[in-house]
């Protein structure tokens, strides 16, 4: 008798952190619709206990994240006039949530798993991190990805990484600005931040969180442009035989 399948992300508390760790490493934890809904349900654990302050973003195996799984079918947007596809509202989410998000890479974030970690408030970096944009070499744009990423770097720096698909191990992403700290030792690391972290109550972490989205809108509709652009590429039939050469099991971009 078959199981059911394990949960694509697994969740586990210490004193005020709520850690998601990314537990698909035979799919490279790539984003699929499961996986976007444990995360977006971790987001609503972590909101809902008014004694959380804190979301850690890890993954299991050599891979934190990489990106869109293309073997799973079309994403749709959500209904309604102000439709958003389920990555971008994630992205989006850990910008805004009053929850401090921290993303703790220790393997390749790839495509869409740059964006993953580029939306969260702190990235830290381990020894094996790789970050890399890879869309434009299969004829995608990183459409939703690249406002987080370019939040982090600055316009031209994200462009040129997306074009040249940039394979930016942890001590470049720290000079990008793509990753916060490299750390030799990330366990090490992460506790370090989280004790930074605890001096700080939630409610001025999300007041400082929400000031800066004052500060640094982003346009409404660019959720909605954004989708539409990646879709249109992913529909395009001039990229399908580019989106053909990549092997079956690594469809994921």
């Amino acid at each position: 008798m078959t199981g059911a399948p394990a949960a694509p992300v697994a969740l586990s508390r210490s004193r005020g952190v709520l850690h998601a760790l990314l537990d698909a490493p035979g799919r490279r934890n790539a984003v699929t619709p499961d996986l976007l809904d444990a995360l977006h349900a971790a987001v609503d654990t972590a909101e809902a206990d008014p004694g959380c302050r804190v979301l850690v973003l890890s993954a299991r195996g050599e891979h934190f994240c990489a990106g869109t799984d293309l073997t799973a079918p079309v994403p749709e947007p959500a209904a309604g006039p102000e439709a958003e596809l389920p990555y971008w509202t994630l992205l989006d989410r850990l910008t805004r949530t009053p929850v401090v998000t921290v993303a703790l890479v220790e393997g390749r974030a790839t495509a869409g798993g740059v964006g993953l970690a580029a939306a969260c408030d702190l990235v830290l970096a381990g020894p094996g991190a790789r970050f890399r944009l890879t869309e434009a070499l299969v004829g995608l744009v990183p459409a939703m990805a690249l406002p987080f990423v370019a939040r982090r770097t600055g316009e031209q720096r994200a462009f040129t990484a997306t074009l040249l698909a940039e394979d930016l191990d942890a001590p470049a992403a720290v000079a990008a600005g793509l990753a916060d700290l490299h750390a030799g030792e990330p366990a090490q690391a992460l506790r370090r931040t989280l004790v930074a972290l605890s001096r700080v109550d939630r409610s001025t972490a999300g007041a400082l969180k929400a000031y800066r989205s004052r500060l640094f809108p982003r346009d409404a509709r660019l959720g909605q442009d954004a989708g539409r652009v990646f879709l249109d590429r992913l529909t395009d039939p001039a990229v399908q035989p580019l989106l053909d050469r990549i092997p079956t099991p690594e469809r994921a971009v």
